[in-house]
């Protein structure tokens, strides 16, 4: 038979889950102060203090050093196009009829740009109907050079086209032919719309 504890003192076992629960209430304690302590000064220290966050909205300063992007709203309107340097409208202008398949054209070119274009050709194309290429005087294209066109001026060169419609005219009779034309200059390249000529 055992003595009993003398009085003040208690089993070693019924001890022990106390203080673990103290010493487990503590560190979780202390955790949580920590753990607010942490936050209050990440919150409040100033901007370049070394803090690793960032708040959600960044203000600077009127005089900061840090570069700021430069906004240009009204650098260029959409509503404002600038006049092209150098640009052309044509017009075809009479055809004379020299032969069945020869034509003389006289097209008016004008420099709708506001500067001079320099060393301007016409050059003409042409097909019939059924897509064939048309040889004029020849040659696959015709291009005849016409000098310089200053800003709103206009000039007409006469073009004679001798068509080349093959065997009895197999390319051209009963077709209508399709006319290309483009300017040339050393600024720009300017196509036109076609024309017809009926034969």
């Amino acid at each position: 038979m055992m003595p009993p504890a003398p009085p003040g003192k208690k089993e070693p076992g019924s001890t022990r889950p106390g203080k673990k629960a103290v010493v487990a209430f503590v560190i979780i304690f202390v955790v949580v102060i920590i753990g607010v302590i942490a936050v209050v000064v990440l919150v409040q220290s100033p901007a370049g203090s070394g803090a690793t966050t960032s708040p959600a909205v960044v203000e600077n300063p009127p005089h900061s050093s840090i570069p700021q992007p430069v906004r240009q709203p009204y650098t260029q309107p959409a509503c404002d196009s600038p006049v092209k340097p150098v640009d052309f409208v044509i017009e075809a202008g009479p055809q004379e009829k020299c032969g069945l398949t020869c034509r003389q054209l006289t097209p008016i070119i004008t420099n709708t740009g506001n500067e001079t274009a320099y060393n301007v050709c016409i050059s003409l194309v042409v097909y019939n109907s059924g897509g064939e290429l048309i040889f004029l005087n020849g040659r696959p294209s015709i291009r005849q050079c016409i000098g310089n066109i200053t800003s709103g001026e206009s000039k007409s060169e006469p073009i004679v086209i001798e068509a080349d419609c093959g065997f009895l005219a197999s390319k051209c009779l009963q077709q209508t032919l399709i006319l290309k034309s483009e300017a040339t200059c050393d600024e720009t390249t300017v196509q036109f719309p076609d024309q017809m000529i009926a034969v």
